[in-house]
């Protein structure tokens, strides 16, 4: 019947028929998105939990010292790529799967078995159904009958890859370090909580002279004089209790304790570490005895001088200020002599400046016998010294003067014969400054010269 000759009763009805038809298939298409996303979950889960397995048993039938047949659980999928029925077809299957050069390792551990040996857990490698290589622990355990024979032995098969790449890391890790630390120059020591030496290299062993062997175990207040040890172990308390030593992150100079008794000057470089709790530390010494050498000789040259060994105007320029500070300060007495060689220049003319050298350092030694250990002797320049005399009066730093001068003149200068100085001494005044001082007692020297020579004169 064509639409034109339907009432519009028999239209109305086929029209609500044909919208519960749409609502229907709307409602299983619904359904069907649905089934298809729960499918889409439950696989994702699977392969998720898939993935997630770590570890499976099998069990393998022997008959006469033969395998006859095996069983695996559907975990060797995830970790062989194999499922339980091919190893059901195939009982070798797990052998033809063993790493070749590890091989031998699970045919000793099925001849121990065999003999009723116990086995301990085998690890080895296998490979995979797809040609990668996987690390697996294999835990045997072995049924006998009345008679001994092996009939059968359940195992269980655990994924270790994750773990033997932690100690291959870790074994890699360890041997970078040992090799930078023993062919390191500075000393590098770790040690426990309790600071007992757990580790030392060979520079360790060069710097304090003990070996490994006689050292580790041993606590690290072994390496310090006595003076450091309480301070030491109070640091040891203070890092336990608060994880924090005013030695981390600085670099401290003190002095080690050598195996023969020996002490030297040594830079100290510390870091703290922990591990399941524990903390150790790890320092890194460095002998700087040479460093430290150079650095006084570079000092000594920046104040010494060179020829004579008496201070140079640099130390003189720090002496006479620091006494001159000291004078103003407390009122005491500071007095200055000031003298040089008489005909000096005779004695280069006529003999050389190496005789003139000789006389320049003979007269140096002279005058340095005749001071006390306060006194400073400086070389102003060519044949012309100075002395800061602190504590010193006047009329004892004339006497002092005066004695010097008999003193050189009384010594035999090998070649230059007999050599004389003129002196002049001076002593600071209330409104006196460094240079008003100096040039006082300059010309106390100048009036020596103009009275003679070999003779000392007072500036009043």
């Amino acid at each position: 019947m064509r639409d034109e000759d339907k009432t519009p009763e028999q239209l109305i009805h086929e029209l609500k028929a044909m919208r519960r038809q749409i609502e229907d298939l709307k409602e299983s298409e619904a359904d069907r998105k649905q089934i298809e996303d729960a499918l889409r979950e439950s696989e994702e889960r699977y392969r998720k939990m898939v993935h997630a397995v770590t570890g499976y048993t099998y069990t393998v039938v022997i008959i006469e010292g033969e395998a006859t047949s095996t069983q695996h659980s559907m975990g060797c999928y995830a970790i062989t790529g194999y499922k339980p029925e091919d190893y059901e077809a195939d009982p070798y299957l797990w052998y033809s799967m063993i790493y070749p050069d590890d091989r031998m390792i699970a045919v000793n551990a099925i001849g121990n078995i065999l003999k009723a040996l116990p086995v301990p857990p085998v690890e080895h490698r296998i490979i995979r159904r797809d040609g990668s290589v996987l690390w697996i622990r294999n835990t045997l355990v072995p049924y006998y009958d009345e008679e001994g024979r092996l009939i059968k032995y359940d195992g269980l098969i655990e994924n270790i890859s994750e773990r033997k790449q932690a100690e291959e890391a870790l074994k890699f890790s360890e041997e970078k370090f040992r090799t930078i630390a023993e062919t390191a120059v500075d000393a590098i020591i770790s040690a426990d909580n309790n600071g007992n030496i757990m580790f030392w290299n060979a520079s360790a062993q060069r710097i304090f002279g003990y070996t490994e062997d006689e050292i580790v175990g041993k606590s690290l207040s072994i390496l310090m004089p006595e003076r450091y040890r309480e301070d030491h172990q109070s640091g040891i308390d203070r890092v336990k209790a608060t994880g924090e030593s005013k030695y981390f992150g600085r670099i401290t100079e003190m002095q080690g304790l050598r195996k023969d008794g020996s002490e030297f000057p040594l830079e100290l470089s510390v870091v703290m570490w922990k591990m399941d709790k524990e903390i150790f530390f790890s320092a890194i010494i460095r002998d700087i005895t040479k460093r430290k050498s150079l650095e006084i000789q570079l000092e000594k040259n920046a104040t010494i001088d060179a020829l004579t060994q008496a201070f140079n105007r640099m130390k003189f320029n720090e002496i006479i200020r620091l006494e001159v500070e000291r004078v103003k300060r407390y009122n005491h007495p500071l007095s200055m002599i000031m003298f040089d060689i008489d005909y000096f220049k005779n004695v280069n003319d006529q003999y050389g400046h190496s005789v003139g050298d000789y006389v320049l350092k003979t007269l140096t030694q002279v005058a340095k016998d005749n001071l006390r250990e306060t006194d400073s002797l400086v070389r102003w320049g060519g044949e012309e010294f100075i002395i800061v005399a602190p504590e010193t009066r006047l009329e004892r730093a004339k006497v002092l003067a005066e004695r010097i001068r008999k003193a050189v003149e009384n010594t035999v200068f090998d070649i230059a014969g007999k050599i004389t100085i003129s002196l002049g001494v001076s002593q600071f005044k209330k409104y006196d400054t460094e240079d008003t001082l100096i040039t006082r007692t300059d010309d106390a020297l100048y009036t020596a010269k103009r009275r003679g020579r070999n003779r000392v004169e007072v500036s009043v």
